[in-house]
């Protein structure tokens, strides 16, 4: 029987879970290894060079290890975890133009492009989701890139909540458009488990005028 999602918002803190996940050295998730975050970083890299994106700001930074392999010279990593941005401050100390920091802790640039990966469908609570994509939007001056599923569909997993976040671009941003939604290589099929395949897939969307 799939978990109650009004009963599962009582009970279950999103930004607790993750900070105690970081703190006893949990990592981000099979979504930041193994070929999908390989998938994950050769869009994500291309996109960059071939739009001339001069700054990323992703929320949602985790462990870094996806982090790892991108290539852009300028990024902002955020997170929730104070455990989380030390580790990442370390292991990238070598990188100028690379900063990392607590979510709100500083006030935020403009960044060319804003990301969001593997994150919307681990925010359970309304609140938090809706402070999340405001913020998300916000942050872009160009472009926004999300990597989540995009369906409401109940789930037995207690820190996992899926939503129809293209609904709430279509209320909410009115200005940003869908440019690109490209079909996952990796996507889950009957059988296929989640190391190795997602439900998760991208898409792209575009500030109105923003070349």
């Amino acid at each position: 029987m799939a978990v109650d999602e009004n009963a599962k918002q009582k009970s279950f803190s999103s930004t607790a879970y993750w900070r105690r996940r970081y703190r006893r050295g949990g990592n981000s998730g099979a979504g930041s290894y193994g070929r999908l975050a390989e998938y994950k970083a050769n869009y994500i890299n291309a996109l960059v060079r071939d739009r001339d994106i001069a700054s990323v700001v992703e929320f949602g930074s985790g462990d870094g290890n996806q982090a790892s392999m991108f290539d852009f010279e300028t990024y902002t990593g955020l997170d929730i975890s104070k455990a989380a941005v030390r580790g990442c401050r370390k292991r990238f100390a070598d990188r100028p133009g690379w900063n990392f920091a607590p979510v709100g802790a500083d006030p935020l640039a403009p960044h060319d492009m804003a990301m969001s990966l593997d994150v919307l469908y681990h925010l359970i609570e309304d609140e938090i989701y809706e402070r999340y994509m405001q913020d998300l939007f916000a942050a872009a001056t160009r472009f926004v890139l999300i990597y989540a599923s995009d369906k409401d569909e109940p789930t037995q997993n207690i820190h996992v909540r899926h939503r129809h976040f293209s609904d709430w671009v279509a209320r909410n941003a009115k200005d940003w458009t869908l440019i690109d939604a490209p079909e996952h290589p990796y996507g889950l099929t009957e059988g296929a488990g989640q190391k190795h395949n997602s439900f998760a897939s991208f898409k792209l969307f575009q500030r109105e005028g923003a070349a």
